[in-house]
């Protein structure tokens, strides 16, 4: 286990023995220090000390209170191509985490093609740009310079801001807050102890709460509910799953029957927040999985891994991965005749209404 995979494990801990938690007294005690501070941001930019900039356009942001695996990219897929639909002229921003983007926004799709490849992009971005054809995507630390990037060069009418709940300095006309049902918090603790950017207090800002990772006959959600209700009244709470809608040969793009797969011996890899939601998807689709490689969030592949995963495709039928995997792996990796991508949708309870409050 590498140092980012043990250290993401420890952040998850929920229960530690006296020993571990007597070694993570100091991880403990700079994670109040951080609490301090992003309360004290948050509240100097609610009084206007800080001041937020205003984009020429909407603005609605997709986030989250904790670091990773609540699903945000279906999330705004889904939202975006409303808004597209719509008739509305929509630009997506986001970070970039993990590319080589620097403050300067740079543009990673322009409507007709894919601009930037994943390695400079981020993985994240570069996956959207691959699954919005139609709508612009940039990248950008610095939001606000995004933010108007994108509304002289494509005149949005709507900004869509990935992962943005904590950028306070570009005003926001809805904030959607996703909460993963299956670890909302982590372990209650603030970074560098445990997930948390924000004290829950933070919910109180949200517009739309929404509950990802949801089982559709999973009716244990009053305690999470009650929780969020404690700071904030008036969000509407809805609740999403994910659904595989297609499994894809990598080589071909050739779809593959999953039930020819269920006597298969099928291994799998990902790099993602949450890698075990990707794992039980594969299990009750009937798969039996006979190998597996996690790999920490966001991970670029190397020649050690790529030399690692043909490995273990010659002891299997197939190699199944994510589609923000693929938009990571190199061209060569994806022309092995065995790997499949597990292309899935985001599916929210009662849609239309959660359409509708976010487009009022």
């Amino acid at each position: 286990m590498d140092l980012r995979a043990l250290t993401e494990k420890l952040l998850n801990t929920q229960n530690p023995g006296v020993l571990l938690r007597l070694s993570l007294l100091p991880l403990t005690l700079v994670s109040f220090i951080f609490c301090i501070i992003v309360l004290i941001r948050s509240f100097l930019y609610r009084i206007g000390i800080f001041k937020s900039y205003k984009a020429g356009c909407k603005v609605i942001t997709i986030g989250n209170l904790t670091l990773g695996g609540t699903g945000k990219t279906p999330t705004v897929c889904l939202i975006a191509k409303h808004f597209k639909e719509s008739g509305f002229r929509t630009a997506v921003i986001c970070r970039g985490y993990r590319g080589k983007n620097t403050d300067a926004p740079m543009v990673v799709s322009d409507q007709i093609k894919v601009l930037m490849d994943s390695e400079s992009a981020g993985d994240e971005a570069y996956m959207l740009a691959r699954k919005l054809s139609s709508i612009p995507v940039l990248v950008g630390k610095n939001r606000v310079l995004a933010s108007k990037m994108a509304c002289d060069l494509f005149n949005c009418e709507i900004i869509i801001l990935d992962d943005g709940f904590q950028h306070l300095k570009l005003k926001r006309d809805t904030d959607v807050v996703l909460i993963n049902s299956k670890n909302p918090f982590g372990n209650g603790f603030m970074l560098p102890r445990g997930i948390l950017r924000e004290p829950l207090k933070a919910l109180e800002r949200a517009d739309i709460i929404l509950l990802t990772k949801k089982n559709q006959a999973d009716t244990e959600s009053q305690e999470l509910e009650n929780t969020i209700r404690l700071h904030n009244q008036n969000a509407p709470i809805f609740k999403s799953f994910y659904k595989p809608v297609s499994l894809r040969k990598t080589s071909n793009n050739n779809k593959i029957d999953p039930d020819l797969l269920k006597k298969k011996n099928i291994s799998c890899f990902c790099s993602i927040g949450d890698p075990e939601s990707f794992i039980s998807m594969l299990k009750k689709m009937g798969f039996t999985l006979t190998d597996k490689i996690i790999f920490p969030d966001h991970h670029q592949y190397n020649i050690p891994d790529y030399k690692k995963l043909k490995t273990i495709s010659k002891n299997s039928d197939y190699l199944i991965t994510t589609e923000k995997d693929v938009a990571k792996i190199k061209p060569d990796m994806l022309q092995i005749d065995k790997l499949a991508v597990l292309e899935i949708v985001e599916i929210i309870d009662n849609t239309e209404l959660f359409l509708k409050i976010l487009s009022e």
